[in-house]
């Protein structure tokens, strides 16, 4: 068969299955027969844009393809299965499309099911409607439709199958004046024609519509009184379109009674199954009685494969809700790649007011229920999670469910927007405080705790509950417990990172939970930080010492100035490769981060010129005092900006940054004016060219201190202009006479717009720079520590979600996320799980913190213990590498911040007081109109 296959693909070049779709386009029957007969192609294919059709599905929606149409079902290609996109069968395809040579031969297959359904519709009602919308040559096209009606009608079609809306084909006929129609329906259909048991949504029967056009032929039909009562799925389905709850239970408990109802159960109307359509509609009592009596709670059909609980959690329908929880068989796992959570929360956006609808109600059942296990952060197709929809929806009280429910706030879709993004900073703050408990013990006891919670910054591949349902606890023979603990290591501050950059949240950052989950995280890498900036510093000093002592020096020095030329040159050699190990590391696991960033580009300017320094020691003099004096200055400024790191510290590296952009960011438009003043000195000032050219007088002996002109060319008078500008004049030294006017008066509005003006108002910013960052210090040694850490991260974990550079926004997303290599395959794993808080060193997220206890901090831990082995016995015995647990402390200002937010959280207002109250006298009006409506209710119905 694999022989016949290329064979065939040889023979009819490219893709035999779209040469089978040429072939019959283009009605070369012959080529079309050789494919099918050589078995190279697939019968059931679906060709995709713009089809989406089958093979027999295409032949039967065009005209002439007889013959084809004849071979496929000589094949028994499928004749009842209904298209996914377009929702209909072969037979519906064939009256659509008016080919009543398909039609014909699709009825004498003995596999066709005549009463299929298409979007609720037979072939029969269809081709009725049909001929509603014929225009052009519709008398020819009319006759056609009328003999697709016979020939349904002959196969055994049923002439009573509704519609959605109760449209029957006798009702569509009279209504549309189809005479000939409505005789073929007496004389060919097999069973009596109910003219009543069907109405329209305004009420009408086909019997009001057929009195009005052929009162003739209304004696023809049996009456209604004649007809025996039958109940089938499409009066059910009709009482479900026509909101008759009473009617529909009270049909199918008479099926039930004559053990009927199991063929009922599996019917569908094309759209819906008859448990869907219940369950949209809202209709409990349907519901309760189609699952008592053995629905399948998860059916669904072609034409919506939705399952009924998931259009329950949509609609709101909490009773409805509550019947599938109870009902055994229910499955409560995605629909199509949606949680039921983020379902229910989509379903918000409709507003629904009836009495039916309690969202809130689904979302407590979906979340609490001990039968549904819902997680929380599943992410569909676009990879939102719930909190996503909820946040975009602005609902506050949702968004502080799911997050006290352990929904991350860092998880990003794939437009690279976290679920911070819609939330807003209020609502955040609440959830926030409300991450910070205590035990119930008064402040002043010295049981007295403070718990601090951090789920919400625990991404789903990074919980101890999503590990110890992939291994066996206590299992600690398993080998595969180092490879699974691989994957649970993620960023933990990708979060805060994105806080840092919004406006509205980023005074957050100074709240207790999250500087306490800091501090943990700054105790985690600081060894990490100490050790970088101890080897740099080694290297700068190696660096600085060979350059001044040993570099470039000819002359002879002590031997104890030689020996130390030799350590100094091997370890600046030494730091040069670590240096040049580290920066290679970092740019292989993420190019184009590494590049946006200048310190990196000093970086690697200061690789190479300590690389020229101590390997090439035959340069010229003057190129070696070169590279010194730019070795001396990257390598010093690398170490300030390494240094600045610190916390402490990081207040003033910030204050340098922001007053050096803003100046170079001033001064980048600023510059022509200074520009158009170096050029207007030059043209000024500038030595005449013949009287450089005349002969010098022997008579005149030349000054020896003779000044140097500035201005005799364009690049030397800039230079002069911009030392000018730092208010370094010199005016002796400038030559007035010659232009005595022009010049004395551009020299004065230069003092005046340079000098006095530009210079303090660079000196304004400078001022408004630093006060600014300095009022609020605090928050920006926050965010310098959370872009420290960051990085770390990105570095030992990996993905990191820095803010791109608009130079780099134009490039594809897979070159910004590009990265040669993954931290973990240098054996990373060590120093990513130092830097890691969750699962193994928290494995419950959360900390207890002893206030009169010196702020002793305690990690509580699940149980049993020893799921990871040694590591959890470590924590609980203080030994791991937090550097013993039990006498670490938490820093006393964090503590006394916490302290304040449980005081607020414990203190009432008397508005709040007034809130309450108010609300209270709501609720027992809103008793006292329900009672007073019953008591009426009750009267007009005994009277």
């Amino acid at each position: 068969m694999n022989n016949r296959l290329s064979r065939g693909g040889s023979l009819f070049g490219g893709d035999p299955q779209t040469q089978l779709r040429t072939a019959l386009r283009t009605n070369d029957f012959a080529t079309f027969k050789k494919l099918v007969s050589y078995g190279a192609v697939d019968l059931e294919y679906v060709y995709q844009y713009p089809d989406y059709k089958t093979c027999l599905e295409l032949a039967v929606s065009e005209p002439s393809k007889k013959e084809f149409v004849k071979l496929l079902l000589q094949h028994e290609v499928q004749v009842n299965h209904l298209n996914e996109t377009h929702g209909a069968a072969p037979i519906h395809f064939a009256v659509e499309s008016g080919n009543l040579d398909a039609l014909a031969l699709l009825l004498e297959d003995d596999r066709i099911d005549v009463n299929i359904k298409c979007k609720g519709n037979t072939a029969l009602l269809l081709a009725i409607k049909q001929i509603q919308d014929l225009d052009d040559d519709r008398e020819r096209e009319l006759a056609v439709y009328e003999d697709m009606v016979e020939l349904l009608l002959k196969s055994g079609c049923n002439a009573n199958a509704p519609d959605q809306k109760g449209v029957t084909p006798v009702y569509s006929a009279a209504k549309q004046g189809l005479e000939r129609v409505i005789t073929y329906i007496l004389d060919y259909s097999t069973e009596p024609v109910d003219l009543d048991a069907y109405k329209d949504f305004r009420g009408k029967t086909a019997r009001y519509f057929l009195q009005e056009a052929f009162p003739h032929l209304v004696s023809r039909f049996d009456s209604s009184s004649e007809i025996a009562e039958s109940i089938d799925p499409d009066k059910l389905f009709s009482y479900l379109s026509r909101h008759e709850e009473d009617n529909f239970v009270r049909d199918f408990n008479k099926l039930v009674k004559k053990n009927e109802h199991r063929s009922v159960l599996a019917a569908s109307n094309g759209i819906h199954t008859m448990l869907q359509q219940a369950t949209d509609k809202g209709f409990e009592k349907v519901v309760f009685v189609l699952l008592n009596n053995g629905a399948d709670p998860n059916a669904t059909c072609s034409g919506n494969t939705v399952r009924p609980v998931a259009i329950a959690c949509h609609n709101g329908y909490n009773r409805i809700l509550k019947l599938y929880i109870d009902h055994e068989s229910t499955l409560f796992d995605s629909v199509n790649g949606e949680s039921l959570l983020q379902i229910t929360i989509k379903g918000m956006r409709s507003g629904s007011k009836s009495p039916k609808v309690d969202f809130k109600n689904c979302l407590e059942l979906l979340l609490k229920h001990p039968k549904i296990n819902t997680d929380v952060n599943h992410q569909d197709i676009k990879d939102n999670t719930a909190l996503h929809y909820a946040a975009r929806n602005g609902d506050t009280d949702t968004v502080l469910d799911l997050l006290r429910n352990g929904a991350c706030i860092g998880l990003r879709n794939k437009f690279d927007e976290p679920p911070l993004a819609d939330i807003n900073a209020k609502t955040l703050e609440t959830y926030l405080d409300e991450c910070i408990t205590t035990n119930g013990e008064r402040p002043s006891d010295d049981d007295y705790e403070i718990h601090m919670k951090y789920s919400f910054l625990v991404y789903p591949n990074n919980s101890l509950e999503n590990e110890m349902s992939k291994i066996p606890l206590m299992d600690k023979s398993n080998n595969n417990i180092d490879k699974e603990y691989d994957t649970i290591l993620a960023p933990e501050t990708e979060a805060l990172l994105y806080m840092t950059r919004n406006e509205e949240l980023r005074p957050l950052l100074k709240h207790p939970v999250i500087t306490s989950f800091l501090y943990l995280k700054w105790q985690r890498i600081s060894c990490l930080f100490y050790a970088n900036i101890t080897f740099y510093s080694l290297l700068w000093l190696c660096l600085m010492l060979y350059i001044i002592l040993g570099y470039g020096v000819e002359k002879q020095q002590p031997k104890s100035i030689e020996a130390l030329n030799v350590v100094t040159h091997i370890g600046a050699s030494i730091g040069l490769i670590l240096l040049i190990i580290r920066e290679l590391f970092q740019l292989l696991v993420s190019p184009t981060r590494y590049l946006q960033s200048i310190e990196n580009w000093m970086e690697i300017a200061l690789i190479f010129v300590t690389a020229w320094i101590v390997c090439y020691d035959s340069a010229q003099e003057s190129t070696k005092q070169q590279l010194s004096a730019v070795a001396i200055l990257l390598s010093s400024a690398e170490l300030v900006l390494l240094i600045g790191q610190f916390p402490t510290l990081s207040t003033n590296i910030v204050m340098l940054k922001t007053v050096s952009w803003n100046f170079f960011k001033f001064l980048l438009w600023y510059c022509i004016l200074i520009i158009a003043f170096a050029l207007s000195f030059y043209t000024l000032f500038r030595k005449d060219v013949e009287d450089e050219q005349k002969a010098p007088n022997p008579n005149i002996v030349p000054e020896e201190d003779e000044e140097e002109d500035f201005f005799e060319d364009p690049g030397r008078s800039l230079f002069k202009t911009i030392v000018m500008l730092t208010g370094e004049f010199d005016a002796s030294s400038i030559k007035f006479s010659t232009f005595p006017v022009t010049s004395h008066i551009i020299f004065i509005v230069f003092v005046f717009m340079i000098p006095i003006v530009l210079f303090n108002l660079l000196n304004g910013l400078a001022v408004s720079d630093t006060q600014e960052i300095r009022a609020d210090a605090e928050l920006v040694g926050h965010i310098s520590r959370v872009k420290l850490i960051s990085y770390f991260e990105s570095v030992l974990i990996g993905k990191s979600y820095t803010k791109p550079m608009k130079c780099w926004s134009w490039f594809p997303q897979y070159i910004q996320d590009l990265h040669v290599i993954t931290p973990k395959t240098l054996c990373m794993k060590p120093f990513a799980t130092r830097i890691s808080l969750f699962p193994q060193f928290l494995p419950k997220y959360r900390i207890i913190v002893k206030p009169n206890q010196d702020n002793r901090i305690e990690i509580p831990h699940p149980e049993p213990t020893g799921k990871y082995g040694d590591d959890y016995e470590d924590i609980e015995n203080g030994k791991c590498c937090f550097e013993r647990c039990q006498i670490y402390r938490l820093d006393r200002k964090i503590v006394k911040n916490a302290k304040v937010v449980i005081s607020k959280k414990s203190y009432v207002s008397e508005f709040d007081e007034i809130k309450e109250k108010l609300a209270l006298c709501e609720r027992k009006m809103e008793g006292l109109e329900t009672t007073l409506k019953k008591l009426l209710q009750a009267v007009e119905n005994k009277y």
